[in-house]
């Protein structure tokens, strides 16, 4: 910081530079410069003289430009080492020649302003333009916005803001307020608003930023039909088409955003502590990716109908949506639970599939799906150059929608429905066990294609995706938790059970049931899936109408709020106990070998039991969740790979088809907002969340109490505060909050008693701990009391924690958690 010479002006500056402009502006009469560096007082009556002096002392970069820049312009201006001691001597002599380099080394003071300026002005106008484009795309990305809103608000803002202010500006340049430079400054920020009030201007602006490249509309059928056209009768071409996402400029974009090629990388290697976890755990993608020593990453496709208006509305039919999305399913769960890490690859009405064969509506995604495998994509990790390839590895959705896609039989009636095994219907019905010889492979599939007899092979023809080199049908082992279990087997069950429960045995009334539900405290982590009232005609039909997270709620915490009304004898209960430990088995994001084979024992004592109770017969689902074990090891944990997200991912377009006024073309207006929330996630690279997020943290002033430093123990105590809150991978931490860690394959609890973070921001946890008294049984749940041991966690970062909600039952606290691992 450079302060002025003179004794009573504080003024300051950062360059010399503008020193110079100060005293030549402010300070002309000064007679004599004394220099104000420490340690030196020497004087002069030139002010050239004096900065020539001063400089010596600063090794100030404009000076520097300017020696290097006009040395063939100033060198006789700048004096030499041995010409210094006669300084004052030469400037009595020759003060008009001093004067005269005054002015030159002022006019080169100003080029190297201008030159500044210009460099500032670019890096401001660079400014201006990321942020004018953020905001568009900002509201953009907005799903309840049509886009023609969107250009509307911008044309406001310039008309009047942008405009009025301008011509300010202009009048204020006139009449001398603004010099003509600041005005020309003002003229160059107006014109970056230019033009961002029409899309094609906004297009191409983030085509040149690489931030957008158009969706492709493909032809799924062109022929003539019978039309009108200027109330004539004539032959018109009547295209059928669909909308294909630009997938290697997505995925290019998509691995260079921040941190995601990195944590896809480190979600590539294969466990080596005896845990599944996604598919590359899976014997399926370690078969396929033997051989290959390039970066082959998984993609998991996504299939499924949506519609975006009221179903019952008589453009119904033209608003059904099939909707394709792909994701990478190796990264970490809280990253996938992120919808902008899922993305859209195409968009189909859903009447032009049921009319068109797969391989016309399917054909370009396989085109794309096959290059990204066999070319790969160039993009740049750490600086380098890396090509990356991609292999498809499930293709995932409802049963109904897989079956379909693959041009496999879709009636859930039919005598091969199983898309893994081909055991008939009647044997559906009763099995309690999988049989492995009848599994479906790719021999087992062409000789089903020879036989050409869909009620004898469950398969119609040969699918449009066996073209992709490292994929076939017979290989797509998947199976979704959400339909097949939320949706399916938890609703067959729990119906029986409250059927039993409020008919036949009369343990407890509906009434008592919902009464019950409504008083209990789920707690907040569970508050937004509170399911309704359940209905007498529901239990009446054995069908109850909840969502899956409703269902799921509902089935987790039933024994909490109703299990002290039900006998521990109770054989319908046992076989409720035990449809809840598969349940917690199947939501595991990893799981040991001995789990897989609990799992595998714990559904052949339901199926029994569901049959010998309840004297019903086994329903697809239950089959499905035969082969969720075998699943499992061939194509990792299903909670990884479930379709929750990807219907979340739904209510995007659901929400801009209903604000939409476009219904002719719904696919194209779809897949172009997309694009547009696809490039406000790069630009601001919202795919990775940060593990820990202090944005909405607020810190708290108090000094450390001395139990607290006695808990900190050697850490350093310098620039530790007390913060109220944070978030990790997407959950909040307050004081207050219960959570768990493990080690050594041991729960332990925690309670939340105060969080502080030191001057790096790494953050500590002060917490008591809870101790387990043991499982309760009949509860399916720990007792848990509180103590007064306090424990310190040092770096939350570092450390695996889980948020839960502890529930008070008749005076006592329970973590309602399966006793698959032991809770300290």
């Amino acid at each position: 910081m450079f302060r002025c010479i003179e004794s009573n002006c504080n003024w300051e500056t950062t360059t010399i530079t503008r020193l110079y402009e100060h005293l030549n502006k402010v300070h002309s009469s000064i007679e004599t410069y004394v220099c104000n560096f420490t340690g030196c007082s020497r004087n002069y009556s030139v002010r050239s003289s004096f900065f020539r002096h001063y400089k010596k002392h600063y090794e100030d970069v404009a000076w520097r430009d300017i020696d290097a820049g006009s040395k063939s312009q100033v060198s006789n201006e700048v004096p030499q080492a041995s010409e210094i001691k006669n300084t004052n001597v030469e400037e009595k002599n020759s003060e008009t020649k001093e004067q005269n380099n005054d002015v030159e080394l002022k006019c080169n003071l100003m080029k190297l302003e201008k030159e500044k300026s210009r460099i500032e002005m670019d890096d401001l106008s660079n400014k201006i333009k990321y942020l004018s484009v953020n905001l568009n795309l900002k509201w953009l990305n907005m799903n309840t916005l049509p886009r023609k809103t969107v250009f509307d608000m911008q044309r406001d803002v310039r008309t009047n803001i942008l405009l009025p202010f301008k011509e300010t500006i202009n009048n204020m340049e006139t009449v001398g307020l603004i010099s003509r430079e600041s005005g020309l400054i003002f003229k160059q920020m107006f014109d970056i608003f230019e033009g961002e009030e029409t899309e094609y201007r906004l297009v191409q602006d983030l085509k040149a930023l690489d931030l957008y490249a158009d969706a492709r509309e493909f032809i799924i059928n062109d022929e003539l039909r019978a039309g009108v056209v200027n109330n004539q009768q004539m032959l018109i071409n009547d295209q059928i088409s669909g909308m294909l996402m630009p997938m290697k400029f997505q995925l290019r974009k998509y691995l260079e955003s921040t941190n995601v090629l990195r944590m896809i990388l480190e979600g590539l290697s294969p466990s080596e502590d005896g845990y599944i976890r996604s598919l590359v755990d899976g014997s399926i993608w370690k078969h396929r990716t033997t051989a290959s020593s390039e970066i082959v990453v998984p993609l998991n496709l996504f299939f499924d109908d949506f519609t975006t208006t009221d179903t019952v509305s008589p453009h119904a039919s033209r608003t059904s949506i099939c909707a394709i999305y792909y994701y990478i399913p190796c990264l970490p769960g809280h990253v996938l639970a992120k919808l902008s890490n899922i993305l859209v690859t195409c968009y189909i009405l859903t009447e032009d599939r049921k009319q068109y064969e797969n391989d016309e509506l399917f054909s370009a995604l396989v085109d794309n799906l096959i290059q990204l495998e066999t070319d790969g994509i160039e993009v740049t990790y750490e600086e380098k150059k890396i090509t990356v390839y991609f292999m498809l590895g499930f293709i995932t959705g409802d049963n109904l929608g897989i079956a379909g896609i693959l041009d496999l039989v879709e009636s859930a009636r039919a005598n091969f429905y199983c898309r893994v095994c081909k055991r008939n219907r009647f044997q559906r019905e009763k099995d309690v066990r999988e049989y492995p010889e009848t599994f479906r492979n790719k021999e087992s599939y062409y000789m089903d294609l020879e036989l050409n007899d869909v009620s004898l092979t469950g398969i119609k023809k040969d699918s449009v995706f066996n073209r992709i080199p490292s994929f076939h049908v017979a290989f797509n082992i998947y199976f979704d938790l959400m339909h097949d279990l939320w949706e399916g087997v938890c609703v067959y069950g729990l119906a029986h059970c409250l059927n039993y429960f409020i008919n036949t045995k009369r343990t407890f009334s509906l009434d008592e049931l919902n009464a019950r539900k409504n008083l209990f405290v789920f707690g907040n982590l569970n508050n937004s899936n509170i399911p309704n009232d359940i209905k007498d005609v529901n239990i009446a039909k054995s069908k109850i109408k909840l969502t899956a997270s409703e269902v799921k709620t509902l089935i987790t915490f039933f024994p909490l709020f109703m299990g002290n009304s039900i006998p521990s004898d109770d054989a319908v209960w046992n076989y409720f106990c035990n449809l809840l430990q598969i349940c917690h088995i199947l939501m595991l994001r990893e799981v040991t070998m001995s789990l897989i084979e609990t799992l595998r024992s714990l559904v052949e004592i339901h199926h029994s039991q569901y049959q010998d109770l309840f004297k019903d017969t086994l329903k697809p689902k239950h089959h499905n969740l035969l082969h969720y074990a075998s699943s499992m090891l061939t194509s990792g944990t299903p909670r990884q790979q479930w379709a929750m997200r990807g219907e979340g991912k739904h209510r995007e377009a659901k929400q801009y088809g209903r604000v939409s006024n476009n219904k002719i073309n719904l696919c194209k207006s779809l897949s172009i907002k997309a694009g547009y929330k696809f490039a406000y996630n790069v630009l601001n690279n919202s795919f990775i969340p940060p593990t820990i997020d202090l944005g909405e943290s607020k810190i708290n002033a108090k000094p450390l109490t001395q139990d607290h430093e006695r808990l900190l123990g050697d850490v350093s105590k310098q620039g530790i505060q007390y913060i109220d809150r944070l978030s990790k991978k997407g959950a909040v931490y307050e004081k207050g909050t219960i959570f768990y860690t493990i080690l050594d394959k041991c729960i332990r609890l925690y309670e939340l008693e105060d969080l502080m973070k030191d001057e790096k921001n790494t953050c500590m946890f002060i917490c008591t701990r809870i101790y387990s008294s043991g499982f309760n049984d009949h509860l399916q749940s720990f007792e848990v009391h509180r103590s007064e041991e306090h424990r310190i966690i040092y770096d939350v970062e570092k450390t695996e924690i889980f948020a839960i909600n502890l529930h008070e039952i008749d005076g006592k606290l329970f973590f309602r958690y399966c006793n698959f691992m032991q809770v300290d």
